[in-house]
């Protein structure tokens, strides 16, 4: 699809950037288990690990001048350098995955705020 897209449409790669676009998101299996998981991949081979070899090697070949995509991939790519983003990625997987984490995690942090408070005043106090 995409050869044919390159030779006899080559103003209109709708497929070349598309592709272009995941390869941009893919770079290891655990991007495609995630792609799999929310449904934008079919995995119809059965190995992650090959859609991510393969949509890397894909995108490794295309030289494309104008994208469709072309804003998405740089905004993806200007919130990806920002230390801050994947420190908050981090927390919000580790603390708040679900109701219950969230929920425990606030309320240690408010108890740990607390007891500091509280100890704060008491040496205050003598």
């Amino acid at each position: 699809m995409m050869a044919l897209e390159l030779f006899h449409y080559p103003t209109q790669t709708h497929i070349c950037n598309y592709v272009d676009l995941l390869d941009n998101l893919i770079d290891t299996v655990k991007d495609v288990d995630l792609l799999v998981e929310k449904g934008i991949i079919v995995n119809c081979v059965g190995d992650n690990k090959v859609i991510a070899k393969m949509f890397n090697r894909l995108g490794s070949y295309m030289i494309l001048s104008d994208s469709c995509y072309y804003d998405i991939v740089e905004r993806m790519k200007t919130h990806y350098k920002y230390p801050w983003n994947h420190a908050k990625a981090r927390l919000r997987s580790a603390y708040f995955s679900n109701v219950w984490t969230g929920t425990a995690t606030v309320a240690a942090t408010s108890l740990l705020i607390l007891t500091v408070i509280q100890t704060v005043s008491s040496i205050i106090q003598l």
